[in-house]
């Protein structure tokens, strides 16, 4: 398995670290190995070592090549502070509306959810899928996803190779981001307030 590189000692202020610094915190923050960052910035595991111990300096299209990612801007990865990754699962109560529709439903908008590269999510591909009693299914997101419950009880779980682990219980309106490439598991778990009838979420993924 393969061991992250000896960081450089980190500089006092955020504003005069180094790239590789910044590229180091950015992938822990976001629970990636160094590993599982090339593979998905399709690079080699060389390549984002030698970046990280600030042995090459990459050029701009490189650079961008990796952080879309995440995903994060140039600005943004060298201001004084990296931002925080967006929260893998969003529940129901933190939604905001957006304008009430007819029949007395509303349009609710997600929280911000970047995708990885320039991809629109403005009107996304959508997928719905459902599970009935007592069943479970595994799967593998082909793209960055987003998977929001619409009936039911929805259990998931999500290993955590090259990210931190998942393992929750989804409710009507809850969400979860998966990340391109990441396999995941879905039980079927309604509970004594819901019905035990079949759970349905929507799949988002980004038009390309």
């Amino acid at each position: 398995m393969q061991q992250d590189s000896p960081p450089s000692p980190p500089s006092s202020h955020p504003a005069e670290r180094t790239l590789g610094e910044r590229l180091r915190a950015l992938r822990i923050r976001h629970g990636l190995s160094q590993r599982e960052l090339a593979k998905r910035a399709h690079v080699t595991n060389s390549t984002i070592s030698q970046v990280e111990q600030n042995a090459v300096s990459p050029s701009v299209s490189s650079l961008n090549k990796i952080l879309d990612v995440f995903p994060i801007s140039l600005s943004d990865f060298f201001g004084d502070e990296i931002p925080e990754p967006p929260a893998r699962v969003l529940r129901a109560a933190e939604h905001s509306t957006v304008e009430e529709c007819v029949a007395g439903m509303t349009l609710q908008r997600l929280a911000a959810w970047p995708t990885s590269g320039h991809h629109d999510m403005t009107a996304p591909n959508l997928s719905i899928g459902s599970l009935t009693a007592n069943t479970s299914v595994s799967l593998q997101a082909s793209h960055d996803t987003v998977l929001v419950v619409t009936q039911g009880g929805l259990r998931i779980e999500v290993p955590g190779t090259g990210s931190k682990p998942l393992d929750t219980q989804l409710w009507p309106d809850d969400a979860v981001r998966l990340f391109a490439g990441e396999r995941y598991r879905l039980h079927h778990a309604p509970s004594d307030d819901i019905a035990s009838g079949p759970c349905r979420w929507i799949s988002m993924t980004p038009v390309r």
